[in-house]
């Protein structure tokens, strides 16, 4: 990614671009291994030739992985992906 441009969303997210394509990518903390500690950014979208398409690609796996055994579980996930959404639109500003 040396010649990507990242631009940071929020909530550890960030926009990556090339010349043909943007995706979005999440920033993760290595937990074990010699560079524990270091952060590093893993793809959580697919490649689209517009940010609105990555941007719905994340909401959708974010959305398709939710894990509730509750309503309340479900609540939670939703307003926490609300927070998300909200955060990377005031950053787009």
């Amino acid at each position: 990614m040396s010649d990507d441009r990242k631009i940071k969303l929020g909530g550890g997210y960030w926009l990556c671009s090339d010349p043909y394509c943007c995706w979005i990518c999440k920033e993760y903390v290595k937990k074990n291994g010699k560079h524990k500690g270091e952060t590093y950014l893993k793809r959580v979208s697919g490649y689209t030739s517009k940010l609105e398409d990555a941007l719905e690609d994340v909401l959708d796996r974010h959305s398709r992985t939710i894990n509730a055994n509750s309503v309340n579980t479900l609540i939670k996930e939703i307003k926490s992906l609300k927070s998300l959404v909200k955060e990377i639109g005031e950053n787009l500003k």
